[in-house]
């Protein structure tokens, strides 16, 4: 590897976090579930991988899932709607081809995901606040420059990265508040 990438890897991974799009880390729109597949006519069984939506955690309020499932709807059209030649895009990666009218109307429609996360009970702390901001501008930033720039936006997916930042702080927000009562012991 490059020992000039070191730093860039570095400068990156405190930015942006852990959170990597496309390769083997997480997804925000699907979930791998495994399940026990027996066969008609031997009766043997086999483990059997399967993608599904992925679902809300149940200990989030209400509310709050509603707007979460509205802003991963929104970012996967964004991102991921299409598929072509082994490549995810979305809408973003289709207006983003028009010069710069389509890089001011993609950062509008990021900024509208951003808008409705925004609407999350207690609203989104600064850190995940100023985290999602700086996702739309580096995608904003990549997506200026000519051709190249529309082809690293689209592998970027700035609005699938504020998703994952949103599930987390959701997640742990919740999770954290939600403690289990201890269990009743009886003296005899």
């Amino acid at each position: 590897m490059n020992p000039l990438l070191f730093p860039l890897k570095y400068v990156a991974k405190k930015v942006f976090g852990e959170v990597e799009i496309g390769g083997k880390a997480e997804d925000p729109f699907f979930e791998e579930v495994e399940f026990q597949k027996r066969s008609f006519w031997s009766g043997s069984t086999k483990i059997v991988k399967k993608r599904r939506d992925k679902s809300v955690p149940e200990f989030v309020p209400e509310a709050d899932s509603k707007i979460l499932r509205r802003v991963r709807k929104r970012a996967y059209r964004l991102d991921m709607k299409f598929h072509l030649c082994g490549v995810r895009f979305g809408w973003i990666g289709v207006i983003g081809l028009l010069p710069v009218i389509g890089d001011l109307f993609v950062l509008w429609l990021s900024l509208q995901v951003y808008r409705e996360a925004s609407k999350i009970s207690g609203g989104l702390p600064p850190a995940e606040a100023a985290r999602m901001i700086t996702n739309i501008c580096v995608d904003f930033g990549l997506g200026l420059v000519p051709i190249v720039g529309d082809f690293v936006s689209v592998a970027y997916k700035a609005n699938s990265r504020n998703v994952l930042v949103l599930e987390k702080y959701l997640t742990h927000k919740y999770n954290r508040v939600r403690v289990p009562a201890p269990a009743a012991t009886q003296r005899i």
